[in-house]
Order: structure tokens, then sequence, then C-alpha cells
């Protein structure tokens, strides 16, 4: 879309639960965490870094390729949030897919625009 300059005021999944004023993201989920752009890590709830370890490539059922970024707590032994946090052995990874999270950032910004909100209203009442 960025090719032909064009805008799209597509929803993803969970757009309308995060506008619900009771809503309250998990704080342990890896969209919730800190993220360092320039020195490229991650911080947990304990305050921890978590470091890059990898990348994972994947391919969808609809051969759409996509790379995730994988990320390492350094020590989750003998955290007080650790059983609320996961449930394996070892230490906590996440994976962390950055132009998905790029994308669902610019279409939440231009879905809560003023324009978006116009485009969303009058959506639902059309039919295609």
């Amino acid at each position: 879309m960025d090719v032909h300059n064009m805008e799209a005021y597509v929803k993803y999944n969970y757009f309308h639960k995060e506008q619900h004023p009771r809503y309250t993201p998990n704080p342990f989920c890896p969209a919730s965490l800190y993220y360092n752009k320039e020195q490229d890590f991650y911080v947990c709830p304990m305050g921890q870094h978590m470091k890059r370890i990898g990348m994972k490539r994947s391919l969808t059922s609809n051969g759409f390729v996509t790379y995730s970024v994988r990320y390492q707590a350094e020590r989750c032994d003998g955290c007080p949030l650790r059983g609320s946090c996961f449930k394996a052995r070892g230490n906590r990874i996440i994976e962390v897919n950055h132009q998905l999270q790029y994308y669902k950032q610019k279409a939440r910004e231009l879905l809560t625009s003023e324009e978006g909100i116009k485009h969303r209203g009058r959506r639902c009442i059309e039919p295609e």
C-alpha cells in the first residue's frame, strides 16, 4: 500500500477489544513490554533485559513468509512473577514480529484518527 500511496483503514484482530474502556492489556504479553529500539532489547515487568538470541522464519498456510525475532531473559530463576509470566523451564523466550507490530501501530493511528472514525462509522451501514 505504501508503494501505491494508499492508506489502509483495515481493523486488525483485537482492535475493538482495545477500544473498550475496561480493556487492560496483559503486562506479560510481548506487545506490553518496553522495547529499546536503539539497543534492540525488551525489558520484562521485573526490569530484566531480554536480549536478542536469533531470528525465526515461518511460512503461513497461504505461502506468506514471516520473520520473527527471538528474545530471551537472562535469569528467571527466583523471580517472584515467574508463575504469572510463564510456566516452562529455563528462561523466558518471546518471539516478536517487528513488521507486524509496525503495521498494527500504523493501523491503530489511522483508525483512531478523525478520518478513520468516519470510515469506521460509515462502513458498517453501507453494503459492499
